[in-house]
């Protein structure tokens, strides 16, 4: 038997997914609408941690903040997570898995989310353009390097 046959394939898997916590915070009044277009804010953020040898848990981070003249009208927190199981996977292609594909899996249902948490608040829905996950990975590690030798 050849080596390359009796190594195991590598496998990857998102196994579970949802609101691992969801804030809404509304400052206008009861009834009145927005007015004008507001200035919105957008953070977007991945993060992961290992659970255990072959277990990951990635976290959409969205905060959003609306305003008009200094003044906040509304505020969103969303974080959502998706656990993910990874076999075999070699480590320098792990990070891409977990930061970039996970992420991008990710992100159309906390789109979602947003923009019924936005609506259900009497609000036009939210939707959140799409987000380039490679750059974002990018420049978290550009930042991560920047600050680990300085």
């Amino acid at each position: 038997m050849s080596e390359t046959s009796t190594q195991k394939e590598p496998t990857f898997n998102i196994v579970a997914q949802g609101v691992r916590d969801l804030s809404f915070e509304n400052k206008l009044e009861f009834g009145v609408g927005l007015g004008e277009q507001p200035e919105i804010s957008v953070n977007i953020q991945a993060n992961g941690k290992k659970n255990t040898e072959e277990s990951y848990e990635v976290t959409l981070v969205i905060n959003i903040e609306a305003k008009h003249k200094e003044k906040t009208l509304f505020l969103v927190e969303l974080q959502y997570a998706g656990l993910c199981h990874a076999q075999n996977v070699p480590a320098d292609v792990l990070p891409t898995l977990l930061m970039i594909q996970t992420p991008t899996f990710l992100f159309p249902y906390a789109r979602q989310i947003v923009s019924d948490t936005t609506s259900q608040a009497g609000l036009p829905p939210l939707y959140l353009q799409p987000v380039d996950f490679a750059a974002l990975y990018r420049n978290q590690q550009a930042t991560t390097d920047a600050v680990g030798t300085a």
